[in-house]
């Protein structure tokens, strides 16, 4: 007969191993193979969901500022790809490169409002579709000055990119080794 696992017998006890204990596995580290897909896939995620966005706002002429959280998401859910782990650094690089795609996104949806305002009224804009910094800045601060809506959400997409950052997305495709609960 085999004795179980982690059982110990002694002349006059039995130890029991203690179940309550979480295995203790060391993560590994972040590669700078990790970080590059991360922000890549960050990129791509950031970029995708902005487009979305844009999208929405051509076919509805609103800003539809709440769908900014998106952006943060699906950034954080790209860096989390690219890199296949949570942590610290993945919701830094989440929330910088959300920020990048948020304020680029914001630009064009702008842009595309107050063009579409000036020609409607019979006047025209010119807001360059490849922006310089300061054109970049005026423009998303007249997107803030226009209501609260834009700030609030471009914050909450900073914070939906770090708090999935640091928890990542479950993973469904994981195996689970024998014995080994989550």
């Amino acid at each position: 007969m085999r004795p179980l696992p982690g059982l110990r017998l002694t002349a006059h006890s039995v130890e029991l191993p203690d179940v309550t204990a979480e295995p203790t596995v060391d993560p590994p580290a972040v590669s700078g193979l990790g970080v590059l897909k991360g922000i890549a896939f960050g990129l791509a995620g950031g970029l995708a969901a902005g487009a979305v966005w844009f999208l929405v706002v051509l076919g509805t002429s609103s800003m539809t500022t709440y769908l900014l959280p998106v952006i943060g998401l699906a950034t954080a859910y790209g860096v989390y790809f690219g890199m296949r782990r949570p942590g610290g650094i993945a919701a830094v690089i989440a929330v910088v490169v959300a920020a990048a795609t948020v304020a680029l996104s914001l630009f064009y949806v702008e842009r595309h409002l107050v063009v579409s305002w000036f020609s409607d009224n019979g006047d025209s804009a010119h807001i360059p579709l490849v922006p310089y910094v300061d054109w970049v800045q005026e423009v998303i601060r007249h997107a803030f000055a226009k209501g609260p809506g834009a700030p609030i959400y471009s914050a909450l997409s900073l914070v939906a990119a770090a708090w999935f950052g640091v928890r990542g997305f479950p993973d469904r495709h994981r195996h689970e080794q024998p014995g080994q609960a989550d």
